[in-house]
């Protein structure tokens, strides 16, 4: 793979990254100022839009090859997509203490960016693992143990 086409999806990130951030903070403020219904309408699916595009781009940066991605670009992601979940809890929470929750215009919209936040929860889950250190090791360890010769196929289990 050519720098180029790496670097493409590592700047996506970064501006998707933003541009999802404003629109949830947008949403939140919208909620918490009560701006009418359409205006939280608004906010709630265009935040949804920006997070499905960003899950998109997180997809993109997952598959690619191991060892593209340096340790520094994976630690300087995983605060970044913290401070976007509790961007998203404080949005959710904020809709449930202004009762748009069981709203069926508005609950449509919470469920959705709740749900694409658990997948970018499960993103940032795996990449915290993939620079944790026990993790590594086991893997490594996995790997010797291959090379020596030392594995049970599934078939030998059975």
């Amino acid at each position: 793979m050519s720098t180029s086409t790496t670097v493409r999806p590592i700047e996506q990130w970064q501006i998707l990254f933003h541009e999802t951030m404003a629109a949830l903070l947008r949403a939140q403020e919208a909620v918490k100022q009560q701006f009418g219904l359409w205006g939280i309408l608004n906010g709630l699916w265009r935040s949804n839009r920006d997070l499905k595009t960003l899950n998109a781009s997180l997809k993109g940066i997952s598959e690619l090859p191991d060892g593209v991605l340096s340790e520094e670009f994976i630690r300087s992601q995983i605060p970044q997509l913290r401070k976007l979940l509790t961007s998203i809890e404080d949005l959710i929470d904020a809709a449930k203490r202004h009762r748009l929750t069981n709203r069926s215009l508005t609950s449509a919209a919470l469920g959705s960016i709740r749900i694409r936040g658990e997948y970018m929860a499960d993103y940032l889950e795996a990449l915290e693992m993939s620079i944790d250190p026990d993790v590594l090791k086991a893997i490594n360890e996995g790997h010797n143990q291959i090379e020596r010769g030392e594995f049970e196929t599934m078939e030998q289990l059975f």
